[in-house]
């Protein structure tokens, strides 16, 4: 009953400030979709949602969604070999270190391209 009320309170909090009900649930919990002033959809319980209405925008969404954790996945790896290349002593430990995160770095940049890519055929 508590998440219930916390959920009322916030979709009260969001007709306040303005944010338009939408016709829409959240096929997560089904609550209704708000329209921010901002043109942002949220959903009252998870925030921020991409509204799809074609296959093709699922799709589209479900690529950039991968590609943000890919890249998230990436930049922890590369920060990991960061820490152990300072923390290493000897410099052929040091040089195989580089070689990863020199291959690492390489993964994040195609990574950063086709994210660029999907952003500029979305739009």
């Amino acid at each position: 009953m508590a998440g219930e009320d916390r959920v009322v309170r916030k979709m009260s909090e969001l007709l306040r400030a303005g944010a338009v009900m939408l016709d829409l649930a959240c096929p997560i919990c089904n609550a209704p979709l708000f329209k921010l002033r901002s043109g942002e959809v949220v959903c009252p319980t998870h925030g921020p949602v991409r509204v799809v209405k074609t296959d093709s925008e699922a799709i589209e969404a479900l690529s950039q969604t991968v590609l943000d954790r890919l890249e998230a996945l990436v930049t922890s790896r590369i920060g990991s070999l960061v820490d152990s290349i300072y923390r290493v002593p000897s410099t052929d430990e040091e040089g195989r270190l580089l070689d990863e995160l020199e291959r690492w770095l390489e993964v994040l940049e195609r990574v950063k391209r086709l994210k660029s890519l999907t952003a500029r055929s979305g739009k």
